[in-house]
């Protein structure tokens, strides 16, 4: 059955083909929104997200889960029609695990929780305040609103676009580890509310008679597509700040973290022993070098040691961490973004953040340089890959993690 078929009265003057394109053009900006450039959709897309920033998402996202059947119910009791209550009542008998209450979508997003996360006691949950927000609001406009923009909002701003979204947060879990049979809830909401949706845009262009009726289904679905940016966007900044917070803490504290270090962790001896960190050979584009970290415990500083035999060149590449070069000893030059700065031992070069740069080593001798980033700092704050390899990481390159 299409959506435009069983109208209710209101439409007996609307033709089913002109509905039909309006509800098209509006699909067509619901796939364009804003939303699908949520920060946080990104990072679900990049894998940047790990199994602890995961919990503080779907922790949050409790809230809503468990009032989703009040949203649907809201909207049924607005409805005048008792063919679409009735219809809608099948969502309801869905999401309520129908014959199996212990089945029902909410305590499977329970069982998720306690599972992957360890949340044991989901009632114990403190939401933040634009989480309340979200779920208020949500509450509210489905409540208050008349059956063309409820429908509009459950529709297509809400049912409809949980497939793509969903699909694209289990290529994220996946991307993080996350076993398939751990991510039921979401592939149950990928197979099934795809037919929810359909229902609602049935109710929804069963008011196309209706004045004004495709600008308030336009408006209605960009308050809930709005509402949801919005709270993820929220839910991507903490993440930030949650990462960052200890350190601003210590920061903010006047306390001496070198207390209770040990010797070495102060200061490097020459001679002392560095930690790998990870090397890359690629004999078409002259490609070898080496990088070794120094057992120094700084908090935002990351210093390394490289060594580019003479003749060769590390990757080309950019990264999130500011990079501050003292060349100990050799000479060449080093690229950032369009520039070329001729180096030898006693030079110093800053690679800011994101500027492509390589060095090269052009004389006849190992070129050794101390690099120190701010690496542990970057890396916390930067929800993705801190560094983007242009050259040389192909699948022969010997890599050691960062």
């Amino acid at each position: 059955m299409s959506v435009t078929e069983g109208f209710h009265r209101h439409v007996e003057q609307v033709s089913p083909n002109v509905i039909e394109r309006e509800l098209v053009k509006l699909r067509a900006l619901q796939r364009d929104h804003a939303f699908w450039s949520n920060p946080l959709l990104a990072a679900f897309q990049q894998g940047a997200l790990s199994r602890d920033d995961l919990r503080y998402v779907y922790s949050q996202y409790h809230l809503y889960s468990k009032n989703f059947t009040r949203f649907v119910a809201a909207v049924m009791a607005n409805c005048d029609s008792d063919l679409f209550r009735a219809q809608l009542s099948e969502n309801l008998w869905e999401e309520g695990g129908g014959c199996e209450p212990e089945r029902r979508h909410a305590q499977i997003f329970r069982n998720f929780l306690r599972r992957s996360f360890d949340i044991t006691d989901a009632e114990a949950i403190e939401y933040a305040p634009h989480t309340r927000h979200f779920v208020r609001e949500y509450l509210v406009q489905c409540l208050r609103s008349e059956p063309m923009v409820g429908t509009a909002f459950l529709s297509l701003g809400t049912e409809g676009i949980v497939a793509r979204m969903y699909q694209i947060m289990v290529d994220g879990m996946r991307k993080a580890g996350f076993a398939d049979d751990e991510l039921e809830f979401f592939q149950i909401h990928i197979g099934c509310d795809d037919e929810h949706a359909v229902t609602l845009e049935r109710m929804m262009a069963s008011y196309a008679g209706e004045s004004g009726w495709y600008d308030a289904c336009l408006r209605a679905m960009n308050r809930a597509l709005d509402l949801r940016n919005e709270f993820f966007t929220h839910l991507f900044d903490e993440l930030h700040e949650r990462r960052l917070r200890p350190m601003l803490d210590k920061i903010q504290s006047r306390t001496s973290l070198a207390t209770g270090m040990a010797d070495a962790s102060i200061c490097h001896t020459a001679g002392a022993a560095t930690k790998p960190l990870y090397e890359n050979e690629h004999d078409k584009l002259n490609i070898k070098f080496t990088v070794e970290r120094l057992p120094l415990e700084a908090e935002v500083l990351d210093p390394r040691v490289v060594r580019i035999p003479a003749g060769k060149f590390n990757e080309k590449h950019k990264h999130a961490h500011e990079t501050l070069i003292y060349l100990l000893e050799g000479s060449g030059q080093v690229i950032v973004d369009d520039r070329t700065f001729a180096v030898r031992a006693g030079d110093c070069v800053l690679v800011p953040r994101w500027a492509m740069h390589q060095t090269q080593n052009l004389g006849r001798s190992e070129m050794r340089f101390l690099a120190v980033t701010d690496y542990n700092l970057s890396s916390r704050a930067f929800l993705g890959d801190p560094t983007d390899y242009r050259h040389g990481a192909d699948a022969d390159a010997k890599r050691r993690g960062r």
